[in-house]
């Protein structure tokens, strides 16, 4: 009969809060005092601040799942998911028995990113608490895209230390089920795939609608992702990435590009014979607008190039705001400068790109729905107003040291008078978001769910795929 998944998602607690740190390192080591026999704590290594990073192992199946989350520090949702299922796999016999997995479970994969997002954990849940509190490192210093990768021209084989700990577990498990856990700040739910599975793109967009989540319908988070099916697409890669570059700029695909290759893609080639690759975006803001495949009143060519325009706006300004200041923020440890200058170095090129890739295609020619339309007019400004975060908090750090680096009565001024602007330009985004979007903010305990749900069926069903081929053979 099977194992009833939905009877296992009615158990996913409330929550008002995202859990920090601490409180997640407590429910993990709580764990495994009450349930000795079936669960063990492993310290992987630490993070390059000095962090534990840790690792729950549940059950003894004969194969292995693993599960990580926050592959980047702005997405909690996933190690909300992640201590949930880990008490759920604790206590549930049958649920271990039936799967078959012995399971690898990492809830923060980049505590120090996570430590530096934790101002907007606690809420409220507006446009402006979650920009004004957050951070996302530059590539080569995200846990996700700093996997060694060798294409072409392009080789990378640098991971950083937390990268290195994922690597290492991959290599050692060979899992057949890997799930690394991400979400998005502003849109729909959407899933990536390493191969087709057209058994479950019914099931992912019925757990949504249950919950009242919206799948992301308009643009897909990059110009070349392949889709399976609506919201469902093959999972990225650097090599896409690459590829899209050399087609449709005349740049270098390897210049300004440290950085490597995602989770998926590595554990492509590091996980079992067979191995299945899941991702389940969510986000925290969403407005009815994301799923309206109804056309609007502009061609979709018309949407992309608006967008473009924007950005290149928003670019040139933030170009303004930072000069006077850029030398002042120019230190190592300075992560939020550093995100910002890799942000600013992508932009032209990216625009470019984007350009050429709507105007080369005459499918663009068409009415955009109104999910493209909004996608380019309103998710992608949320999106943008990032980097205007990102050089606030840049400031904000010197300023919290001043004395520390020996700043004179100028540079203080400096400093002062770039943050009170970046301030000011991004209430006024935010402000622009707000009053022409009505958006909704899900409970934490729906996302869960949907996270928690669709990672048990890909389990499910990989569980079952591999007996099926152990029968036959």
């Amino acid at each position: 009969m099977g194992i009833d998944i939905q009877a296992i998602m009615d158990r996913v607690p409330d929550s008002t809060r995202f859990l920090t740190i601490p409180e997640l390192d407590k429910n993990t080591l709580d764990l495994a005092r009450e349930y000795p026999d079936v669960v063990q704590v492993t310290e992987l290594g630490r993070s390059r601040d000095g962090r534990i990073i840790r690792c729950l192992k549940i059950g003894s199946g004969s194969r292995n799942a693993l599960m990580f989350a926050c592959p980047h520090p702005n997405e909690p949702i996933g190690a909300m998911t992640l201590d949930f299922l880990a008490r759920e796999l604790a206590e549930n016999e049958e649920l271990r028995r039936e799967m078959d997995f012995t399971w690898y479970l990492i809830k923060v994969s980049d505590p120090d990113g996570i430590a530096l997002n934790e101002g907007w954990f606690a809420g409220p849940f507006t446009i402006h608490h979650y920009l004004r509190h957050y951070y996302r490192p530059a590539f080569k210093e995200q846990v996700e895209w700093t996997f060694p990768v060798e294409y072409k021209r392009l080789k990378f084989d640098a991971p950083l230390p937390e990268t290195q700990l994922l690597m290492k577990l991959m290599d050692q498990l060979r899992p057949d089920f890997i799930y690394p856990l991400h979400n998005l700040g502003f849109g729909g739910a959407y899933w990536y795939l390493s191969r087709p599975a057209p058994e479950l793109y019914g099931k992912y967009a019925a757990c949504v609608k249950r919950m009242g989540i919206p799948m992301k319908l308009g643009e897909a988070e990059v110009p070349y992702a392949k889709e399976y099916a609506p919201a469902v697409f093959q999972m990225l890669t650097v090599k896409d990435d690459y590829d899209y570059t050399e087609t449709y700029t005349k740049g270098d695909p390897v210049e300004g590009h440290p950085f490597g290759t995602s989770s998926g893609d590595y554990a492509q080639n590091h996980g079992g014979k067979n191995v299945f690759v899941f991702v389940c975006e969510l986000p925290y803001f969403f407005t009815a607008e994301i799923d309206d495949l109804s056309p609007s009143d502009t061609t979709r060519r018309e949407c992309v190039i608006r967008n473009c325009r924007y950005k290149a706006q928003h670019h040139e300004d933030l170009v303004r705001m930072s000069q006077p200041v850029l030398k002042l923020l120019d230190m190592p440890d300075n992560h939020f400068k550093t995100a910002f200058d890799e942000r600013m170095a992508l932009g032209k090129g990216d625009l470019e790109a984007q350009i050429q890739w709507a105007s080369s295609n005459p499918e663009f020619e068409q009415p955009a729905t109104h999910a493209q339309k909004f996608d380019n007019l309103f998710v992608s400004r949320f999106f943008q107003a990032t980097g205007t975060t990102l050089l606030l908090r840049a400031c904000e750090q010197e300023l919290g040291r001043k004395d520390e680096r020996g700043f004179t009565d100028e540079q203080v001024a400096q400093l002062e008078q770039t943050l009170a602007r970046c301030e000011a330009y991004l209430k006024a985004e935010c402000d622009y978001l707000e009053e022409n979007i009505t958006y909704q903010v899900p409970p934490i305990r729906k996302l869960v769910t949907v996270q928690a749900e669709c990672g048990l069926l890909t389990a499910q069903y990989v569980s079952q795929e591999i007996k099926k081929e152990e029968e036959e053979t």
